[in-house]
């Protein structure tokens, strides 16, 4: 009897995007907020998208 290995599956949420930028408010900003706002952008944005393009490259490359 020849019994088929499972197929290999990966929850589409480890492939998801990053989050969106950080809303500005219409108002002059104080210089700790602007720090705040493009740390969080920072974060979210930059070392997000390097960390999930090099996750998905990995996954994709497995699953084939």
């Amino acid at each position: 009897m020849v019994v088929e290995p499972p197929k290999p599956h990966v929850d589409p949420s480890v492939l998801a995007e990053c989050g969106t930028v950080a809303d500005i408010p219409d108002r002059d900003l104080v210089p700790d907020e602007t720090n705040r706002l493009w740390a969080k952008d920072r974060a979210t944005l930059g070392d997000c998208r390097r960390k999930n393009h090099a996750k998905a490259a990995t996954i994709k490359a497995l699953v084939k």
